[in-house]
C-alpha cells in the first residue's frame, strides 16, 4: 500500500546497503537494489500469506459502505470509500462469523471454538464504541450464519432458523428446516419489509418468509437439485439462487416466485460460493420487473463467486446489469 519505498524498507535502509555492497564489489547501486528487492518482497509475501491464512470471515454491511473481517485473533472493521480502518479488536479469540448493522457500533460475532469462551454455539452482540458485550445467547448446535437488518436477526443452525427482534433480542419464531449444512438463509436490508428466504423441506425448494409479521408466504421450487447458494436483494423483491451444479443462476420475484431471469455461467459444473445484489441508491421507485428498484434501493448488479476462475456478465432488467465473477477459492476469504 505504501508503494515501492515501503516495500523496500525506506531510504535509510538503502544507504546502509549501498555501503556494504560497494565495499564488496562493482556496480553497488543496482546489485543492492536487486538483492534488497528480492529479500523484502519475500518478507512481504510471507507476511501476506500469514495474514491470509488467519482470515476466518468477511462480510459487508447492509449498504456496502463497510466491511468486517474476522481472524484467528479477533476482528477488524473498515470503511470502504475511502478505505480506512474503523475499529479492531485482537483479544486473542478467533471470530468465524462477523456481521455489522449498517454503520452503527453494533456488531454480531460468533467465535471459532478454539477457546472455551469462544464457542461456535454462542452469539455475542457487542458495542464497538464502548467495548461492551450487550448480549450473549447460546444455542443447541453450532451457528452456521447470521443475517440481520434494523428490525430482525436471523440465526441459522443446521436444522433450524431462529428469528429475533433485534431491539430486545426477544426470540419471536423458530423455523424447522431440512438439513442446511451451508447455513443458507437471507433477509433483505429493507427493515420495513423484512422479506426472508431459507431452504424448505424438499431439494431445491425455498421458503419465502415474512419475518416482520412472522408467517410464511409461499414455497418456491427454485432448483431441481440441492441449493448451494441463496440470496435476496436489498429491497426484498428479487431472489437469486444456484444449485450444486453451478451452471445456471436463477432470479425469481418475491413473493410471487416468478422466474424472471436465468443466467448460464457455463457448461462445466462448478460450485458457486457467493451471490450478492448491489444496493446503489436510486430515488426513482420501480418494481421487480424493472430490476428490483423499490423504496430508493436500486439493484443494478448481482455478483457471483465460484471455484471455476472465469468472469462473465448478463443483463438484469431495464437498463440494469448482472455481473458474474468467479474466483479460485472465495471460501478462503478472497471475495464477497
Amino acid at each position: 500500500p505504501g508503494g515501492p519505498r515501503e516495500l523496500l524498507g525506506g531510504g535509510g535502509s538503502w544507504g546502509v546497503t549501498y555501503v556494504e555492497v560497494g565495499i564488496c564489489g562493482s556496480d553497488p547501486v543496482w546489485v543492492s537494489r536487486r538483492r534488497r528487492r528480492r529479500s523484502m518482497a519475500s518478507a512481504e509475501s510471507s507476511r501476506l500469506s500469514s495474514s491470509s491464512s488467519s482470515l476466518l470471515a468477511y462480510s459487508f454491511n447492509q449498504d456496502g459502505s463497510c466491511v468486517a473481517v474476522g481472524t484467528r485473533h479477533g476482528y477488524q472493521l473498515f470503511h470502504c470509500d475511502p478505505w480506512a480502518p474503523i475499529h479492531s479488536s485482537a483479544d486473542g479469540g478467533g471470530v468465524r462469523i462477523v456481521q455489522m448493522l449498517q454503520r452503527s457500533s453494533l456488531l454480531a460475532l460468533v467465535g471459532d471454538g478454539e477457546r472455551p469462551g469462544d464457542s461456535t454455539r454462542r452469539l455475542r452482540l457487542c458495542n464497538t464504541a464502548s467495548g461492551e458485550v450487550l448480549c450473549e445467547v447460546n444455542f443447541s448446535s453450532s451457528i452456521l450464519s447470521l443475517r440481520l437488518n434494523l428490525a430482525r436477526l436471523l440465526v441459522v443452525l443446521q436444522t433450524s432458523v431462529h428469528v429475533f427482534e433485534l431491539s430486545s433480542m426477544r426470540l419471536l419464531h423458530t423455523l424447522e428446516t431440512a438439513p442446511n449444512r451451508l447455513g443458507l438463509a437471507d433477509i433483505c436490508a429493507n427493515s420495513d419489509r423484512c422479506h426472508a428466504v431459507l431452504p424448505a423441506a424438499g431439494p431445491g425448494q425455498v421458503l419465502l418468509f415474512d419475518a416482520l409479521n412472522l408467517h410464511p408466504l409461499s414455497t418456491l421450487q427454485a432448483r431441481r437439485s440441492t441449493l448451494s447458494v441463496l440470496t435476496i436483494s436489498p429491497c426484498g423483491l428479487l431472489i437469486a439462487s444456484a444449485s450444486d451444479k453451478g451452471t445456471v443462476i436463477n432470479v425469481h420475484s418475491f413473493p410471487q416466485g416468478e422466474l424472471l431471469y436465468a443466467f448460464r455461467r457455463g457448461t462445466m459444473a462448478s460450485t458457486i460460493y457467493v451471490l450478492a445484489f448491489s444496493n446503489m441508491l436510486n430515488p426513482t421507485p420501480c418494481n421487480a420487473h424493472d430490476g428490483g428498484h423499490q423504496d430508493g434501493w436500486d439493484t443494478r448488479q448481482a455478483l457471483a463467486a465460484s471455484g471455476c476462475g472465469s468472469v462473465g456478465t448478463s443483463a438484469v432488467g431495464h437498463a440494469c446489469s448482472c455481473l458474474l465473477y468467479t474466483s479460485p477459492s472465495p471460501r478462503d476469504g478472497l471475495l464477497s
